[in-house]
C-alpha cells in the first residue's frame, strides 16, 4: 500500500495526500508518522553529507489516523505561524467526502451537536446541541452521489473537533463505511475508513496567492474509483 504522495509543494508549504492508516504526527503508539516520513524525504534532497538541512516540516492541522486525504504542512517557522492563524480565523477551506451506509435525510443540511471526547477509549460521545455536556460541533453536508449499497456525501466543517465527522454522521444513523468504532457493519481491508479530505484551499502564507489542492482517492479502496466521477462533479472539479 502506498503510504502517501506529495501533491503540492512550494518554498513555504507542502500538501501531502495521506493514503494509509498512519498518524499525521508522532503519537503514543510509536508508529512512524506522515510528518516523519516527509521530513526524511525533504532531508534526503540535501545530499548525503547534510541530511538535516532544509528538513523543517510541521503539520498545520491533522486528520484522523484512519482517514485519508490532504494534509497541509509548513516548511518554515513563519509559514507555520501564518497557517495556524489562518486556521484559527477560519480562512482555510476544507472539504471532506464520506461514503456512508445509509442515505442522509434530508439530502442537504446542517448537523449540530455537542461532543465529548473519552480520551481513555479514544471515542467521542454525541449529545444534543442544548446539552451541558461536551463542546459545540457543527458541520454542513450535502449528498454527492451513491453506489448500489452506499451513499456519498460532501462535508464542510464549521468547527473542528476530534472525530467530529465520524461521530456526527453516526449520530444521525449514517456511519462511515469501515468505521467500526462508530457503528459501521464491517471494517476495510486497507485499515482506512472511507472519509477523505478531498480539497483544501488557502492563501499562500508569503505571497497571499490562492492555493487550491485536490487529493486523489486511495486506490486501495475500489469503491472510491467507482464514485470518483460523481464526487468530482459534485465538488465542482
Amino acid at each position: 500500500m502506498e503510504l502517501y504522495s506529495i501533491i503540492y509543494e512550494d518554498a513555504d508549504i507542502l500538501v501531502a495526500n495521506k493514503l494509509s492508516p498512519i498518524p499525521v504526527q508522532p503519537d503514543k503508539t510509536g508508529d512512524k508518522s506522515l510528518q516523519e516520513y516527509l521530513r526524511e524525504e525533504l532531508g534526503s534532497r540535501e545530499g548525503a553529507d547534510d541530511k538535516a538541512a532544509g528538513a523543517f516540516l510541521e503539520a498545520a492541522h491533522r486528520i484522523d489516523r484512519r482517514a485519508s486525504g490532504a494534509v497541509l504542512f509548513a516548511k518554515t517557522h513563519l509559514a507555520l505561524s501564518t497557517l495556524e492563524a489562518a486556521f484559527r480565523d477560519k480562512r482555510v477551506e476544507k472539504e471532506y467526502l464520506a461514503c456512508v451506509e445509509r442515505e442522509p435525510s434530508p439530502p442537504e443540511g446542517k448537523l449540530e451537536h455537542r461532543l465529548a471526547w473519552d480520551k481513555r477509549r479514544n471515542i467521542v460521545r454525541t449529545f444534543r446541541p442544548d446539552s451541558i455536556s461536551g463542546k459545540p460541533a457543527i458541520l454542513e453536508y450535502r449528498a454527492a452521489g451513491r453506489s448500489d449499497n452506499y451513499f456519498f456525501i460532501s462535508v464542510n466543517l464549521i468547527t473542528g473537533r476530534h472525530h467530529q465527522v465520524r461521530a456526527q454522521l453516526s449520530a444521525v444513523g449514517c456511519p462511515i463505511r469501515g468505521d467500526l468504532k462508530y457503528g459501521a457493519k464491517r471494517s476495510s481491508v486497507s485499515g482506512l475508513i472511507m472519509l477523505h479530505a478531498r480539497r483544501i484551499a488557502l492563501a499562500q502564507p508569503r505571497t497571499d496567492e490562492r492555493v487550491e489542492v485536490l487529493a486523489p482517492f486511495p486506490q486501495s479502496e475500489p469503491l472510491w474509483s467507482a464514485l470518483a466521477v460523481g464526487a468530482a462533479s459534485a465538488s465542482g472539479t
